[in-house]
C-alpha cells in the first residue's frame, strides 16, 4: 500500500504543514483513505489492466503447454501537476489583534479546506481539455468511447454502447472494419465476439453502467450491479452526492432496513452498505446531462491501491514555504503546494454508475 496524507501528517515536523494536512483530511473520505505512489520527477508511467480472464488454462495430463497468453495492459502516464496557493498574514491585524493565534488559524483552515475543495473536484471532474492544470479525473477515466455508426476502427480501438446503454462492459476492435449503420445488441459476457459491419468486437469487463438513454431513478439493484461490476473484491468505497445518498437512505427504508454507521478517522459518523464506506463529496454533481435530462448524478465503486485507483506525488507530499516579508504591502507570505495526479491501474477495479436521478 502506497503512502498517504495521514502518513505524512505524522511524518512532517512541520507544525504548520501538519496543520494544513489535518485540515484537508477533515471532512474528506477520499483523501482520509486514498494511498499515493510517491514519485521522484514529474510523470509516473504506468501499466493499467485492461483483462482479467482467460490468462490460465486447465490442462490434461502429459498435454503440450501452449504459447503463454500474455495480459492485456495498456501504457499509461499520469503527470504531477501543481496545486497550491498563497496565504498573506497582515502585520497590521497580527499586531492589533488580542489573539492573533486565532486569526492565522482562520487563515491557514480556509486556505487548506480550498485546496482540499481543488483535489476533490479534480480527483472527481478534472479534465485537462478543459483545465491544463487539472489532471484527469475518475468521470472522465471511467466513461469510455460511445459507439459511433458507419466508422471506421482499427485494430485495438475500444467503445462503449451509445450514451445511457452502457453495460459494464467495454468491446475492443479485434478484426478492422467499418462499423454497421445500426448499433449492434452488446454481449455481457468476458470474451465473447460480435461482428458490427465489417469490424469485430471482443467483449471485456469495463468501467461504466448506464440508467438509461436519459438516466433512470436509482433503485438498490442497480447500486449493487455496480458494486458487483468491482472485480478482484468488493470497492474500498461508494462516491456520490449528498442527493443521492438521501435516496439510498430512503430506499433502505422503504425496504425496512437502515445503513449502518461506523468512525471515522475524526470520529465522525460513515454510513455503510452492506460493508462498503459510503463517502459524500460536493463535487459529485447532481446536474451531468444525459440524453434529454440535466439532473443526472454519478455513483463511483472502487478499490483503493497500488493495482487499482491511487494518487500519484512527491515524497514531501504537502509542503509550505515561508516567503517572508512582501515589499508591497505589510504582510508575510507564505506559499502552500502539492505536486499531484491520479492514476487508474486496473480498469475493472474502479466503476461508475451514471445518469443517477431521484425521481
Amino acid at each position: 500500500m502506497g503512502f498517504n496524507l495521514v502518513k505524512a501528517r505524522e511524518a512532517t515536523e512541520d507544525a504548520l504543514t501538519k496543520g494544513i494536512i489535518e485540515m484537508m483530511l477533515k471532512d474528506s473520505p477520499i483523501l482520509q483513505q486514498l494511498p499515493f505512489i510517491t514519485i521522484e520527477g514529474n510523470t509516473l508511467t504506468y501499466w493499467q489492466e485492461k483483462e482479467i480472464s482467460g490468462l490460465v488454462a486447465w490442462r490434461a495430463a502429459g498435454a503440450s503447454w501452449t504459447d503463454a497468453k500474455l495480459p492485456e495492459y495498456q501504457e499509461l502516464q499520469a503527470t504531477l501537476k501543481i496545486l497550491g496557493g498563497d496565504m498573506d498574514f497582515d502585520n497590521y491585524t497580527r499586531r492589533t489583534r488580542p489573539h492573533v493565534e486565532d486569526y492565522e488559524a482562520a487563515l491557514v483552515e480556509l486556505k487548506a479546506k480550498a485546496m482540499r475543495y481543488e483535489f476533490e473536484n479534480s480527483f472527481i471532474n478534472g479534465d485537462p481539455g478543459v483545465d491544463a492544470n487539472q489532471f484527469t479525473g475518475l468521470y472522465k477515466l471511467l466513461k469510455g468511447t460511445a459507439w459511433v455508426a458507419s466508422t471506421a476502427y482499427a485494430l485495438g480501438a475500444e467503445v462503449v454502447p451509445t450514451e445511457g446503454k452502457e453495460n459494464g462492459f467495454r468491446y475492443v476492435c479485434t478484426s478492422a472494419g467499418t462499423s454497421g449503420t445500426v448499433e449492434p445488441v452488446w454481449p455481457t459476457t468476458e470474451g465473447m465476439t460480435i461482428t458490427d459491419g465489417t469490424a469485430t468486437w471482443t467483449t471485456r469487463y469495463g468501467s461504466h453502467l448506464g440508467s438509461g438513454t436519459s438516466g433512470g431513478t436509482l433503485t438498490l439493484r442497480n447500486l449493487e450491479q455496480l458494486i458487483d461490476m468491482v472485480k478482484g473484491g468488493p470497492p474500498t468505497m461508494l462516491l456520490m452526492s449528498p442527493r443521492s445518498r438521501r435516496k439510498i437512505n430512503e430506499l433502505c427504508r422503504a425496504a425496512g432496513v437502515t445503513l449502518v454507521t461506523t468512525l471515522g478517522l475524526f470520529q465522525e459518523q460513515i454510513q455503510v452498505y452492506n460493508g462498503i464506506p459510503v463517502g459524500i463529496s460536493d463535487w459529485v454533481k447532481d446536474n451531468y446531462v444525459v440524453g434529454g435530462s440535466t439532473d443526472c448524478s454519478v455513483i463511483f465503486a472502487f478499490q483503493m491501491g497500488d493495482n487499482a485507483v491511487a494518487g500519484v506525488s512527491t515524497p514531501d507530499m504537502i509542503s509550505t514555504e515561508r516567503l517572508g516579508k512582501l515589499e508591497t504591502k505589510d504582510a508575510e507570505r507564505i506559499r502552500m503546494k502539492w505536486y499531484v495526479s491520479l492514476a487508474v491501474y486496473s480498469l475493472p477495479r474502479a466503476c461508475m454508475l451514471t445518469g443517477v436521478r431521484v425521481s
